[in-house]
């Protein structure tokens, strides 16, 4: 049934129960107006980025339905394209992460309920963030979506009450996360404009009255400005330039004007922002009283008007800016696409000069609150009647921040009455809370606090701020509620607020927390500091107070103190390593300089021999003289130093804001004793907390439970390493004997291929001969001999085979097959034969190659005595002359002689003299010999067979 739903009708679906909720089919009908009236304007600004996207670049997308109204559904998503590889047909292949979805839905007769994945609903125990949606897409050089596939399966979706608090507990859709069609839709959009250099998208203009906008958000590659702001302001001078200051958070170009009033400032936002145009002018002069009757002429004050324009913008907005700064409310004049905004919060800022409700001073005394409500009314008319003015020229999205910014910035200010009164309605007030006008708390309590479109707004922030303490008071009449510290305002956070507003005031508890306490203090909140890190996604708000629990971590006792040195006002540095020797106290005194005074007493209690005091004091020309910094400076225990107030990289690293005073106590060595010892006035007399430390720094050092584990950590990862590094140089010897071993019996093997090789020539050359021998006989009519011969034969061959697989036989078999040979050789030539073995030989025990007499033998008679008949002589001696085996084989047939230049040879001798060779790498050296018999009546030829023996 989903898959016949509308694209963000299925994301919805739960919610079709109900009739009043169909106006999802409107959202639909305007995507697919979308996808059919896409503008083929260039963007030349972004053209080659696309274009030259490579492999790992990436861009983020912020999509969202801009027409909506107030009462109607919201979504919003951040969509990251990462670019994965593009194919040589010019398509592309993407993955897309939802990194965050934001939904509202607030239709008539339900309560608002809201989701938003930055900052879902908070779980405690959590161990990892919940996976984002993932798509993986492949896209053709003209946009069209070729395919688009969900990574993995997502969790479902809870949209809670975004009320100011839950009243109704339970109450809450889920919803599925997103579809395969929505971000095929989407993305389809997106990919045309890309292929087609479409410039609407990228600024979200195109589609800003169709529904739907489509801004480029952050890139891989730099983002071109995509709201300017320009103008003239006549008759201006470098004093009054200066008064003129543009405040747009998230935005840290600087506004300046030059010196002919001509300014131009162009910058980039992903989405609506709100900003402040602040100029303040002289109205007149006015005489000042004297100073205290030392000067002559009495000095003249100048009055001074502020004036702070609200402004609204939002990408594509372009305004200019026109006036005269002879008179710079009068003389305004605006034009641009923002101009009406612009002319509506000029008025906005002229009827705040004259506003009805005051500021309520610290310390007041009289007051009322029926009063300060009618006032507030009286402004609220104003406003209505300017709203009302400007009905229809204003677009809604910034006709509904303005309404927003006001209604916000009007309950801040009686959440400032409350505070400032001790939330009572009048000094003769008994209670907190009584007494008060009927609808007094209306105005806070009613507040889409929970989700705004605005989380970077100062308005939204400060009234997040304020409310928080708003609603410590409340709970702590109801029960004596646990507010002033970390778990109180955690509970009564989650309990009372959800989304952003939970986040922000949980990220400031904690920075609040690790900012004003020990290390061993914060420990304790090490599980609820890990929750927070878990389900924020929002790496602004989780950032800030990872950056504090890591410079918390570095002030751990028994680490050496992170600060190596101090930038000194004057522009000196103050080397940490000189205080070396002693125990050392460190006070950074960031409060007025006699706050030192009530540090005396500590000091001259110490032995000087053995602790040094270094105060470190804040310079500021604010403050005023001190009467105790002299002093000070008389001890030789003290060393006292000023650093000037930019010195932010000190502030971070010691947690330091204005009115801090913080002590440190480290050994002589530099390490940490202890770290922010409380110094407050109730807590100094006592001086408990720093004696202990002192006495710690000076005992005889010890070795710590840390530093016993440090140095068995280090003295187990020594022997682990040696061990590690045995068995490495181990395993590498093997390796190295293993991989010999392969290669020589590599070589072997190869020897022996070569061996058989060489013998599988050898006996189909020694069969030809034989079988040569056997056709002479038949031919000669010699049939018996014949018969005869080939059983010896048979009997030969079967020997023969036998041995074939073996690369060495023993020298009895191999002596017994060359005589069998020879004496089927006999058969033929009728010559004598004889064998003789020295009495030293083993024949049983000893192995040589196979078949590598019998081609001597067959060479002496074929070649030697053939044709001497029973004349001719065959003689084979075996003896062992050292690692050698000889063998001779001597005939006396024809012979030959050295001078007739002619050389025993033939096939059979070749491949005998080619296995010697192969022999020759177990140690000896084969070789054959071929001699003439030598003597007055010698005949024939001896031939000498070594072999090396192992």
């Amino acid at each position: 049934m989903l898959g016949r739903l509308p694209l963000m009708g299925r994301l919805c679906f739960p919610l079709f129960l109900n009739p009043r909720l169909m106006k999802q089919k409107k959202f639909v009908l305007l995507l697919l107006l979308l996808l059919r009236g896409l503008p083929g304007t260039i963007f030349a600004q972004q053209e080659d980025a696309f274009q030259k996207m490579k492999a790992g670049d990436w861009f983020e997308v912020l999509v969202a339905d801009t027409a909506r109204k107030p009462a109607d559904e919201s979504y919003r998503y951040n969509i990251r394209y990462l670019l994965k590889k593009t194919d040589a047909s010019g398509n592309r292949e993407y993955t897309l992460t939802f990194e965050r979805i934001r939904i509202i839905l607030s239709h008539p007769g339900i309560v608002a309920l809201g989701y938003d994945s930055y900052y879902p609903p908070y779980r405690q125990g959590m161990e990892k963030p919940d996976q984002k949606p993932v798509f993986q897409s492949r896209v053709d050089p003209k946009g069209k979506i070729l395919s688009m596939k969900p990574g993995a399966e997502f969790s479902r979706i809870n949209l809670y009450e975004i009320g100011t608090r839950s009243t109704n507990v339970g109450r809450w859709v889920e919803l599925e996360p997103i579809h395969k069609e929505t971000a095929t839709v989407i993305s389809a959009i997106i990919m045309k404009a890309i292929a087609n250099r479409e410039q609407d998208w990228y600024s979200g203009t195109l589609y800003r009255n169709s529904g739907l906008s489509f801004v480029l958000s952050a890139a891989s590659f730099p983002l071109k400005p995509n709201v300017l702001i320009e103008g003239h302001i006549k008759n201006m001078t470098a004093e009054l330039a200066g008064e003129y200051a543009l405040y747009l958070p998230g935005v840290e170009k600087a506004f300046r004007i030059s010196a002919d009033g001509s300014f131009r400032m162009a910058f980039f936002l992903s989405e609506g922002s709100g900003a402040r145009l602040r100029n303040r002018h002289r109205l007149e002069k006015t005489p000042a009283k004297p100073h205290s009757g030392t000067m002559k002429d009495v000095d003249v004050v100048l009055a001074m008007r502020t004036v702070d324009i609200p402004l609204f913008f939002r990408p594509g907005d372009t305004l200019r800016i026109t006036g005269d700064a002879l008179d710079p409310e009068g003389s305004l004049q605006f034009s641009g696409n923002t101009a009406k905004m612009a002319a509506f919060g000029l008025d906005i800022a002229k009827a705040t000069l004259k506003k009805n409700t005051p500021e309520i001073p610290y310390g007041v005394k009289l007051y009322s609150a029926e009063t300060f409500m009618k006032q507030q009314d009286a402004d609220r008319a104003i406003f209505d009647r300017l709203n009302k003015t400007y009905s229809g020229q204003l677009s809604p999205v910034t006709g509904n921040y303005y309404r927003l910014w006001f209604a916000f910035t009007q309950a801040s200010e009686r959440l400032d009455f409350l505070s400032k009164t001790s939330y009572k309605s009048s000094p003769a007030s008994t209670r907190m809370f009584d007494g008060f006008p009927e609808h007094f708390f209306e105005a806070v309590d009613t507040l889409p606090v929970m989700m705004t479109d605005y989380n970077n707004a100062v308005w939204y922030t400060d009234f997040i701020n304020t409310f928080q303490f708003y609603l410590s008071a409340k709970v702590g009449q109801l029960n004596g509620g646990s507010s002033g510290f970390f778990l109180g305002d955690y509970v009564l956070s989650l309990n009372h607020l959800r989304c952003f507003p939970l986040y922000l005031t949980l990220a400031d508890a904690f920075e609040n927390q690790l900012g004003n306490n020990s290390w061993k203090t914060a420990q304790t909140l090490k599980p609820y500091y890990e929750d927070f890190i878990n389900n924020c996604a929002d790496t602004v708000l989780t950032g800030l107070v990872r950056q504090k629990w890591e410079t918390l971590s570095l002030w751990a006792p028994g680490k050496p103190i992170p600060l190596k040195s101090i930038k000194l006002a004057d522009g000196g540095l103050l080397n940490m390593n000189r205080f070396k020797g002693k125990v050392l106290n460190i006070t950074f005194n960031f409060h007025y300089p006699d706050e030192m005074r009530r540090l005396l007493e500590r000091i001259k209690k110490q032995d000087p021999q053995k602790v040094h005091f270094l105060i470190v004091q804040l310079k500021e020309h604010s403050y005023p003289p001190s009467s105790v910094v002299s002093e000070l400076k008389k001890l030789s225990q003290v060393t006292f130093v000023e650093v000037a107030p930019d010195n932010q990289a000190l502030r971070e690293l010691v947690m330091l804001e204005n009115f801090d005073i913080k002590t440190f106590v480290m050994d002589s060595d530099l390490g940490i004793i202890q770290d922010n010892i409380n110094d407050s006035p109730d807590e100094l007399p006592k001086d408990k907390n720093f004696e202990e430390a002192v006495q710690k720094a000076l005992e005889p050092k010890k070795m710590s439970r840390q530093e016993k584990a440090e140095l068995i950590k280090i003295t187990l990862w020594s022997l682990g390493s040696i061990m590690f590094a045995g068995l490495g140089f181990l395993w590498i010897y093997r390796a190295r004997v293993s991989a010999i071993r392969r290669k020589e019996s590599l070589k072997r093997r190869i020897q022996e291929l070569e061996i058989r090789a060489i013998r599988s020539q050898m006996n189909p050359h020694f069969m030809f001969n034989a079988l040569n021998s056997i056709q002479s006989l038949i031919n000669g009519h010699q049939y018996k001999e014949a018969n005869i011969y080939l059983e010896k034969f048979s009997y030969l061959m079967r020997m023969v085979l036998n041995n074939s697989e073996k690369t060495f036989v023993s020298l009895s078999d191999e002596l017994e097959a060359v005589s069998l040979y020879a004496e089927l050789e006999k058969l033929r030539f009728d010559f004598e034969f004889g064998l003789y073995i020295g009495a030293e030989i083993n024949s049983e025990l000893i192995e040589i190659p196979g078949m590598i007499i019998q081609p001597l033998v067959e060479n002496a008679i074929l070649h030697g005595i053939a044709q001497k008949g029973a004349s001719g002589l065959l003689a084979i001696r075996v003896s062992r002359v050292g690692i050698y085996l000889r063998v001779e084989v001597t005939d006396n047939g024809t012979g030959w002689t050295e001078k007739e230049g002619r050389k025993p040879s033939g096939f059979g001798l070749k491949l005998v003299r080619e296995r010697l060779h192969l022999l020759n790498v177990h140690g000896g050296i084969g070789k054959l010999e071929i001699i003439p018999n030598l003597g007055i009546h010698a005949e024939g030829v001896t031939a000498v067979l070594s072999i090396p023996l192992d």
